[in-house]
């Protein structure tokens, strides 16, 4: 019996040490895995901080992503004032400008400076009168701005273009407002000139290429769609197009650089009321269109080769000048028009017949002669013509006869090319020939003679208007039964919308491209007609950007720029500077018709 309670201790003993033991050994385990947990999770802590920061390739109003943006590049808010300063330590003071007057827009600018500010970025709403901004924004010495000039096209190349436009020379006029030198994508752009029109596929592959690089460096800002504003008080003239099953098809726009997009073809369908008088005023009330919402600043010049002046001469180019080909958006076709036919005869030669009988309003007859000189003014003046990188694959061009022309390329840029044809005016050869380079890249034009449906009134020009009338001897008359039926054009320029707004309710204006505050209402009760009979009562017509200017600290940053644009609040922008009247624009800038080309 004792042996048996020995043998029992001996093996309770056994068994408490074992127990102990292996209580021992799991704490030793369990602190063993806490220590490669705590290992692990200084690795993975190590690792998120060294970790680029995951920005989305795109952008939406979103301020937390503004903020990790800034904080990660350096900008903090070292004094506590809520507003980040450089990394090097110096204060940020910029501003974001827009013309005086332009009621929608300085709305837009100031959702912009609040929404930046309210993300510790100092950017102060700004608004110079149109020429000083105007100038501002073609010499490169602003901070922000907003511009909005890439016309309808059919193709994504005329806004990739205008925002990526290239050279950058000291006058910027055409586009790169900003400045931004990127070579990588100044190639994609030329890639995308290059590119046959019907290759989708091919089109795609480098839009999506260009979109990538944009949303990455950020060198501008899309934000909104801006609309083809067009109201109208009929009680003068009628006939007006708009979406209504029986009417006229074209744009009712008085906007430079859209005459040859459908405005002439609607002064043509107009037809005058009946039983309105002529008046007692300075021109015949029922002869006379009055219009505004073109003219932004007091009359600059009549030179077609200055298209960014052409907002204070509307009609210069359209009225006077004419294109060889007109385009309509809403056909999506080109049609001749100074030309009578255009063909490529093969990969690299294009050729164009002129129609017979067209004259200047001096008498002398319009010919090939004069449209080989206008073009080959881009190759005579390369830095003062903006369609001269056109002769970096134009080789030559061959007169055929008196009326056709041989376009030679080494290897052409369709796109371009396609986009230039309607959208180089012509001018006489005889006029212009004399002319020094400084008269013809910067100068005046006074007293221009035309090929178009109206002259230049100079007797009637003021401080806020410019007259146009009635070229009675127009070559489209008979050529292509097509007559204008206004015989004056006064092209008014209003301070605000606002005072727009009221001259056409009294229909002291016939057409209004101003953005009329509160649209809708006047619309729904009859006081004004509009395109579109519900919101947002217009086409998508070209897309509101911020260029933002990056010669400058801390533009010049990457960084700063995708954190500017996830620091706008685009949807206050939409809401409440436009009451729902626009839409937001694509990251890609590009417009809805061409969404099949937003690949990123």
């Amino acid at each position: 019996m004792k042996k048996v309670f020995i043998w029992l201790l001996v093996i309770s003993m056994i068994v408490v040490f074992s127990l102990v033991g292996c209580k021992e050994e799991a704490a030793a385990e369990e602190e063993e895995e806490m220590a490669e947990e705590e290992v692990a999770e200084e690795e993975e802590m190590a690792e998120e901080e060294a970790a680029p920061l995951d920005i989305p390739l795109g952008f939406s109003y979103d301020p937390a992503m503004a903020a990790a943006i800034l904080a990660d590049a350096g900008y903090v808010d070292t004094d506590g004032d809520g507003l980040v300063e450089a990394p090097d330590g110096s204060k940020i003071e910029l501003t974001v400008t827009c013309p005086f007057g332009w009621t929608d827009w300085m709305e837009a600018i100031s959702v912009i400076s609040s929404s930046a500010m309210e993300s510790g970025i100092n950017l102060v709403a700004e608004t110079p009168d149109y020429g000083a901004w105007n100038t501002a924004l073609m010499d490169g010495t602003f901070n922000a701005t907003l511009n909005n000039w890439a016309s309808l096209s059919n193709t994504p190349w005329t806004l990739y273009n205008l925002l990526f436009r290239h050279p950058i020379v000291d006058l910027m006029q055409s586009g790169n407002f900003g400045r931004y030198e990127n070579q990588e994508i100044f190639d994609l752009v030329d890639q995308l000139a290059a590119t046959q029109t019907d290759d989708i596929a091919g089109m795609q592959d480098i839009c999506g290429q260009i979109q990538t690089t944009m949303l990455t460096e950020m060198p501008m800002i899309p934000l909104w769609y801006n609309g083809l504003w067009s109201q109208w008080n009929d009680s003068v003239w009628s006939n007006w197009p708009s979406s209504a099953e029986d009417a006229p098809k074209s744009l009712p726009t008085s906007w430079s650089g859209y005459w040859q997009l459908g405005g002439l073809t609607t002064l043509a369908n107009l037809e005058p009321v009946e039983g309105v008088e002529a008046g007692t005023g300075t021109y015949a009330r029922n002869e006379t269109l009055y219009m505004s919402g073109a003219a932004w600043g007091a009359f600059s010049d009549l030179n077609p080769f200055l298209p960014g002046t052409k907002a204070n001469s509307t009609g210069t180019i359209g009225l006077l000048y004419e294109s060889l080909f007109q385009y309509d958006p809403l056909t999506n076709e080109m049609t001749p028009f100074l030309a009578e036919s255009g063909e490529w005869t093969d990969d690299s030669t294009y050729v164009v017949k002129i129609r017979d009988g067209i004259k200047w309003t001096d008498g002398q007859t319009l010919d090939a002669n004069d449209v080989k000189f206008t073009f080959e003014l881009g190759q005579t003046y390369p830095g003062g013509i903006w369609y001269a990188p056109m002769w970096d694959y134009l080789d030559s061009i061959d007169l055929v006869d008196d009326l056709t022309l041989q376009f030679n390329f080494t290897a052409p840029l369709y796109q371009e090319f396609s986009n230039n044809l309607y959208n180089i005016f012509i001018v006489p050869e005889h006029i212009w020939a004399s002319r020094t380079e400084e008269e013809i890249t910067a100068g005046i034009n006074e007293n221009p003679v035309g090929s178009g449906a109206y002259e230049w009134d100079a007797a009637g020009v003021g401080p806020d208007r410019n007259v146009w009338t009635k070229n009675n001897d127009w070559w489209a008359i008979d050529a292509l039964g097509m007559d204008v039926a206004p015989n004056k054009i006064v092209d008014i320029r209003f301070s605000s919308n606002n005072v727009a707004l009221g001259s056409i309710l009294k229909g002291e204006v016939d057409l209004s491209n101003n953005f009329l505050p509160g649209v809708a209402e006047l619309v729904n009760k009859g006081y004004v007609k509009s395109y579109f009979p519900e919101a947002p009562y217009m086409l998508s017509a070209n897309t509101a950007v911020l260029f933002l200017n990056t010669t400058i600290a801390p533009m010049n940053d990457a960084a700063f720029r995708r954190a500017l644009a996830f620091a706008i609040n685009t949807g206050d922008i939409v809401n409440v500077a436009y009451a729902n009247l626009v839409k937001a624009a694509d990251p890609s800038g590009l417009l809805p018709s061409l969404s099949t080309f937003n690949n990123y």
